[in-house]
């Protein structure tokens, strides 16, 4: 089933874009503005990006050309949306690179017309293709990692975690099941300029965890085998006297009540709110992270 990017902020035009979409038999990916949108997209490489035009920071045109510019991403063809139907911007959308330009509201007929016009010029094997090597690329630290973890004898003991890391160096640790949302972190530390590796269960995580190489944990909190809060538990007993290793949770909806107590009792620091931003993440990172993991972060932003 062909893939479709939505990049809008609005969320009624968010939830209205993505029934029609579906109903016109695709599936959909969606950020909530420009720069998650170019990573997702990056990552993910849909067949089609259904892209609004006013985004908060960077604008829908910019990241159009931003688009057209990356070799993996430029043959997307792309649907500009707009609630003004102006014709400067319907110029300024063509410069850009857009390849069709929608007036909002959507309409079912005009929008299934659009994408099935444009998903004729798609070369599908070559998207595959380079979905494929983008997924590898992305995904490669990781897997060396559960490598080497198998092929190790035995973690080191708690008293010896300080001795086997590495002077100056920052490693973040992702326990998160869904691999969509783990190709993004990782792609997303990847431009902060973070090592990281990932689990895809909380028990797996805490195995990581003691191996001592680790600055910082990002959990989910819903997790095969040990969840997000169990997670925080173990590693919280764990720790030696004195030392409190950053924990923040990534979170799909606000947490509240019961859920944030549960947090605090079990000691997570900040939560993160999906769709993850990549501003907002590399804030959480500057605030909890040693101040000497300054000079490591990258200059994306």
């Amino acid at each position: 089933m062909a893939r479709i990017l939505i990049i809008e902020d609005n969320p009624i035009n968010m939830k209205l874009a993505k029934l029609l979409v579906r109903r016109a038999g695709y599936s959909t990916l969606e950020a909530v503005d420009a720069e998650s949108g170019l990573l997702l997209a990056r990552v993910e490489v849909p067949d089609l990006v259904l892209m609004d035009i006013q985004l908060p920071g960077m604008d829908g045109f910019a990241a159009t050309t931003e688009l057209k510019n990356d070799p993996v991403t430029a043959d997307i063809p792309v649907i500009a949306l707009t609630a003004m139907a102006m014709s400067r911007d319907q110029e300024k959308a063509r410069t850009a690179g857009c390849d069709a330009y929608i007036t909002k509201p959507l309409h079912y007929q005009e929008l299934q017309d659009a994408i099935n016009w444009l998903m004729l010029r798609v070369d599908d094997e070559v998207a595959s293709h380079e979905a494929g090597s983008l997924t590898r690329d992305v995904l490669e630290r990781g897997n060396e990692f559960e490598q080497a973890s198998t092929e190790a004898d035995a973690s080191p003991s708690p008293e010896s975690r300080a001795a086997v890391r590495a002077p100056g160096a920052i490693r973040i640790l992702v326990a998160e099941d869904n691999l969509t949302n783990q190709k993004l972190i990782l792609w997303q530390l990847h431009l902060l300029g973070y090592e990281a590796d990932v689990t895809d269960n909380g028990a797996l995580a805490f195995a990581r965890w003691t191996s001592g190489d680790y600055d910082l944990v990002i959990t989910a909190l819903h997790l095969p085998k040990m969840n997000g809060y169990e997670l925080a538990s173990a590693i919280r007993g764990a720790e030696l006297p004195g030392t409190r290793m950053p924990i923040l949770a990534v979170t799909a909806s606000a947490v509240r009540g019961s859920d944030a107590d549960q947090s605090r009792s079990v000691g997570m620091n900040d939560y993160l709110m999906r769709p993850l931003h990549l501003a907002k993440l590399r804030a959480a990172l500057v605030k909890w992270l040693p101040v000497e993991s300054d000079t490591e972060q990258g200059q994306l932003l």
